[in-house]
Order: structure tokens, then C-alpha cells, then sequence
């Protein structure tokens, strides 16, 4: 035996043993005293493992649809509000090589008026015509996505094109399913499945709890939009002067806003019904244009101090006014952790801001020192403190209110630290469906598919045998070894086993046959021509290998093409037979050929007996 042989023949054990131990953790169950349990150093030293899927184990499958329109309406507003900082260095209110104030974008407004126009348009109305000859095609041209459809005198109108708004919509859906794929990750449920069908996300979690279910739910459908925006506390007259249903009182406080105080109105509600009652009304404000343009009139839970322990007070909530800009967001967030308050212990989230977001956030603060900032979290304002002074170094916090147990909180803090990790959707989603699959059906069909396969392997391995005697025991030995290859690189990947899988598995079982059969015959044909063993063989593998490669190539080829076009168990299939096509070269081939050149040239047999 050369050098060669017995480098191939280590390679092949080191292989096999390899395979053994990082398929052996897959085995493992909740029983601790199964025969087959691997050993703790095995685990400690292969985590991944194969996953059951929901086919498998059963769990959870929710369908979520995505309200794709919403993105198009933001898009619309964010170019709205971006062609308006334009216009106000057009006019010369502001540099051109400086963000615009929120008291310049004021000022811009008084020259030019913005709304909404339907879901995809927004009209700019000048109160001087010699304003609109400053949009011209370049400056359209510049934000790549609207289109000027209407002139007048001192109205323009801009929209979408629907080419645009359709690739927004199918970009909103893919961003959404990578987004709730990720806080999925966060959480370490590996197991789910994330998929996109047209406007609906399916998420599939197999073998949760209802506990778990429930928190998964409030997970995948926050949307999680993070917002740093500025009060606008010296402008709040028009609240004081609303007309009030019973159920909400207008108060006042003074605030500091800018170099002197200011009194700050605001709206109040209290009881049930508060919450509900106070959206309702500002719903109303909007629907009617009492609300003035570059502005938000959001809520928050109103701070009700110091809870003596047992006291019990009705939920209360208020409002805020602010300018709609928001200056920095939750794109730039690097990283959020929790932590706690050095005074009252109690858990809040702390945000790292990436390099680009905390230059914005300390502009942002360096500009409006003496100003309160909210940070709106999902339309509700969970905090507005006053700014100090500017506020460097990238860093800031979400407090979670107190008054409440502190498990609770811990676990908010913990579910919105997921959610701020993942990102925010790029567009509400609402419950569409939902199913809770039994674990009964895919035991049965896992028995039978483990029995079919088991037999599969039984009557491959008898046939060869019988069929091509020493040869056939030899292919017999790669079907196995292709088998045990396969799981273990699943084990690997840590793939998700699911039916479509298991079918998978059992095909490249029937195939890792097809090239020993190939072969087989070719050594048995050169064995006919009267040549030896060692020739035989060496020739048989030669002249095979071009017909086993083409063929495990093609059959690779529509694996690729499944996978690529595919969704869900379609995927699964295809992935385990595009794994199982590589690990049939390997064992049919290069495994088999050191087998064969043991026998024929180590135990230098003078009649190889081939069928």
C-alpha cells in the first residue's frame, strides 16, 4: 500500500468519527437514561444539533399581513418633510451646508404651505409665486421617487410613480420579514421559520409553550419605531383655547423652553377609558386640521409621583406637542442593553447610538439645550426630559415608569431591548391568521417516514449484496456512510428536520446507490476483458466518475432551483438534497475507492468478486 492510501484511509476515519460526534448530540431527548444519551464532554463540545420542525413537534403558525400602504404614506411624509429643509435653503432661510432648525423650518412654512394628497402625494402651496420657480426638474430629479403631476400659479403637486410605490410595498414586506427573523434570533428560537407570501409574513414556532407564544406574539407585532423629537412648549396657546369633551381637561406647566419659561398646555384624561378617549379626540384634531403643520400632538403616561405601597390610582394619561421632525431615530441605534438607576435600582434600557447617530444626538441636544425632548417610542411618549447641555459620548436611556413589580418590568426592559436590537418595521402588521398544530400527526408521519427510510436502506443493502457480493457490500457500506455524513451536517448547520426533509433524506439514500451500480458495472466489464483486479478497478472508477458527475450534477442543479424559488418545505427538501448529493460523491466515490484499493491491492485478491 502507498503513502496516498493511507492518508485517504486517515482522512475517512477522522471523517466518520467527526460525523459520529456532531450528529450524536441530535439524538439526545428529555429521558436522561436512553442508552444512546451522549456523554457530557460530546455536548459540551457540539452544541449545534438537528431541530424538529413544526410538521415534526407541532407549535405555532401565525400569519401576519402587512399593511404595506403605511410604508408608502411614511415615504410620502419623509419626502414631504425633506423636500421642505430643501426649499428652505432654496429660499435662503438657512445654509445650504447646514441642517435647518425647527425654528427655520417655521419660518419656511410661512412661505409655503405642505399636505397631504391622498396616499402617495403631497401639494406645496407658495403664498408668493415668485417662491415656485425655485422647484425646478433638478431639484425634483434630486429625490429620485416623486414626480411633479400638477402646476399652477402658486400650487405644485408631487406623487409616487406606481412602479415606485410597488417596489416600497414588496420592500416593506421583505424588510419586515427580516426584521421579525431577527428579534426571533434575539430571542434564540432557532427552531422558527420566517417566510414572506406576497403581503402576509408566516412565522412558525414549533414545540413553544403557550407562555412563550404569547410573549412571541407581542414581540413580532411591535413595531418598535423609536423617535427623538423637541417639544414645542412656546406655541401651545391654541390647545388652551380647544373645545373639550367631558371626559378631558386642559391643564398647563411651566417649563423651561429655550433661555425664559413658558407655559406648556396639554390635555389630560383620567379612568378605563382614558387612553382610548384622548387618541380618539386627537384623531379628530387631525381629521380636521386643527393641528398645525410640522407638528405632533402624541401621549404619554402622566407621572402620578410617588405610589405609597397598596395605594391604587386610576390610569392616567396627557399629551405633548412637538415638531414632527424627528432628528434622530431608531436607525441609529449600534446596540441596547439594560440597566439600572443608581438611585432607585430600578431596570431601565440603556441605547448605544452608532457613530453617525450620536453626532446627530449631540447636535440634536447641542441645539435645543434648556428644551425638553421627547422619546417616542411607537407613537407614545415614554419619557420628555428637559436637555441640560449637550449631550456627547453616544449614549441615552428609556425609562420604564415605576410603580410597578419589578419582575414586570425586567421583562418589558428585556422585550423592548429585542425589539430596538432587531430594528423597527417598516410598517405596522396586523394578525391575518393563526394556527396551533398538535404534535399527534407529525409523530405518526415522522414513525412512518423513519420506517419507510429504514426499509429503504434494508432493501438497498440486500440487493446489493446479493446482486454484486463484495462489491455490493462495499456500496452498502457508502449508503451508510453517506447517511451518516448527511445528519451530521445538518447537525452542523443546525437545520430544522421537517417532512418534506425527511423525503429528501430517503431520496439520497436511493441515489447514493446509482453511482456504485455505475461503478460496478464498468469494473465488471473491465474484469470480462481479462484485466486484473488492481486495473479493474482503477479503470472501473476512471470511466464512471464522468457519468456520475453529470448526473449528480443536474439533479444539483434543480436542488439549487428549488431552494432559490421555493418557500418553507420546499426549502427543506431542497437543502437536504442538495447536502446529500455532495456527501453521495464523497462516500460513493472516494470513500468506496479506498475500500476497493484495500482489497485488491492490501489483501492482493486474485478474483474480485463483483456479480
Amino acid at each position: 500500500m502507498d503513502r496516498g492510501w493511507y492518508f485517504r484511509f486517515t482522512l475517512v476515519v477522522a471523517l466518520i468519527a467527526s460525523a459520529v460526534l456532531a450528529f450524536w448530540p441530535s439524538l439526545q431527548t428529555e429521558a436522561s437514561d436512553e442508552w444512546y444519551e451522549p456523554p457530557t464532554w460530546v455536548t459540551d463540545t457540539f452544541h449545534n444539533r438537528i431541530a424538529m420542525g413544526l410538521d415534526i413537534q407541532g407549535g405555532l403558525r401565525m400569519m401576519y399581513e402587512v399593511e404595506v400602504d403605511q410604508a408608502v404614506e411614511d415615504r410620502r411624509d419623509l419626502r414631504a418633510t425633506q423636500v421642505l429643509e430643501r426649499l428652505c435653503q432654496s429660499l435662503s432661510i438657512c445654509a445650504e451646508d447646514e441642517r435647518a432648525t425647527n425654528e427655520q423650518l417655521e419660518e419656511t412654512r410661512q412661505r409655503v404651505r405642505i399636505r397631504s394628497v391622498e396616499r402617495s402625494g403631497f401639494q406645496l402651496t407658495f403664498t408668493n409665486a415668485a417662491d415656485i420657480s425655485s422647484v425646478d426638474a433638478d431639484f425634483i430629479a434630486s429625490f429620485g421617487d416623486i414626480r411633479e403631476t400638477d402646476r399652477t400659479a402658486t400650487v405644485l403637486t408631487f406623487e409616487m410613480s406606481p412602479d415606485q410605490m410597488d417596489a416600497l410595498r414588496t420592500q416593506a414586506v421583505d424588510q419586515a420579514r427580516d426584521t421579525i427573523s431577527n428579534r426571533i434570533d434575539e430571542l434564540g428560537l432557532r427552531e422558527a421559520g420566517v417566510m414572506s407570501r406576497e403581503e402576509n409574513i408566516v412565522v412558525e414556532l414549533p414545540g413553544a409553550s403557550e407562555a412563550q407564544f404569547a410573549e412571541i406574539r407581542g414581540i413580532i407585532s411591535r413595531t418598535a419605531r423609536l423617535e427623538f423629537k423637541v417639544l414645542d412648549d412656546d406655541n401651545t396657546d391654541w390647545i388652551g383655547a380647544l373645545t373639550l369633551p367631558g371626559t378631558i381637561r386642559a391643564t398647563s406647566e411651566r417649563v423651561q423652553a429655550g433661555d425664559a419659561q413658558a407655559t406648556s398646555n396639554y390635555l389630560v384624561a383620567s379612568g378605563a377609558n382614558s387612553r382610548q378617549n384622548l387618541l380618539a379626540f386627537i384623531a379628530e384634531l387631525r381629521t380636521a386640521g386643527q393641528i398645525p403643520d410640522g407638528h405632533d400632538f402624541l401621549i404619554g403616561e402622566a407621572d402620578m409621583g410617588e405610589i405609597e405601597e397598596g395605594e391604587v390610582r386610576e390610569a392616567t394619561w396627557r399629551t405633548y406637542y412637538m415638531h414632527s421632525r424627528a432628528d434622530v431615530t431608531g436607525d441609529a441605534i449600534a446596540d441596547a442593553g439594560i440597566g439600572r438607576d443608581e438611585q432607585t435600582g430600578q431596570p431601565h434600557v440603556t441605547i448605544t447610538f452608532s457613530n453617525s447617530g450620536a453626532r446627530s444626538f449631540e447636535r440634536l441636544t447641542g441645539d435645543n439645550i434648556h428644551r425638553r425632548m421627547a422619546i417616542v417610542l411607537d407613537d407614545r411618549v415614554n419619557t420628555a426630559p428637559n436637555i441640560q447641555s449637550r449631550i456627547g459620548g453616544g449614549r441615552a436611556q428609556i425609562t420604564l415608569g415605576g410603580n410597578r413589580p419589578e419582575t414586570e418590568m425586567l421583562a418589558e426592559a428585556s422585550d423592548l431591548v429585542v425589539v430596538l436590537r432587531a430594528g423597527a418595521l417598516p410598517a405596522p402588521i396586523r394578525p391575518a391568521n393563526e394556527q396551533l398544530i398538535g404534535p399527534s400527526l407529525g409523530a405518526d408521519a415522522v414513525s412512518q417516514g423513519i420506517f419507510g427510510a429504514g426499509m429503504g436502506v434494508l432493501f438497498v443493502v440486500l440487493f446489493m449484496s446479493l446482486y454484486y457480493r463484495t462489491g455490493g457490500l462495499i456500496a452498502s457500506f457508502a449508503v451508510v456512510l453517506n447517511l451518516l455524513f448527511l445528519l451530521a451536517i445538518l447537525s452542523v448547520l443546525q437545520a430544522t428536520m421537517t417532512l418534506p426533509g425527511i423525503a429528501g433524506v430517503a431520496l439520497t439514500i436511493g441515489m447514493a446507490v446509482d453511482a456504485n451500480v455505475l461503478i460496478n458495472e464498468r469494473i465488471r466489464d473491465e474484469m470480462r476483458l481479462g484485466k486484473s483486479p488492481t486495473s479493474a478497478v482503477t479503470l472501473g472508477y476512471e470511466r464512471a466518475f464522468s457519468s456520475i458527475f453529470d448526473s449528480q450534477l443536474t439533479t444539483f442543479i434543480a436542488g439549487v432551483v428549488l431552494y432559490q424559488f421555493g418557500t418553507g418545505p420546499i426549502r427543506g427538501f431542497a437543502v437536504t438534497l442538495i447536502i446529500g448529493i455532495v456527501t453521495s460523491l464523497f462516500s460513493s466515490v472516494f470513500c468506496t475507492k479506498v475500500v476497493f484499493d484495500w482489497v485488491v491491492r492490501g489483501l492482493r485478491v486474485k478474483k474480485l468478486n463483483v456479480g
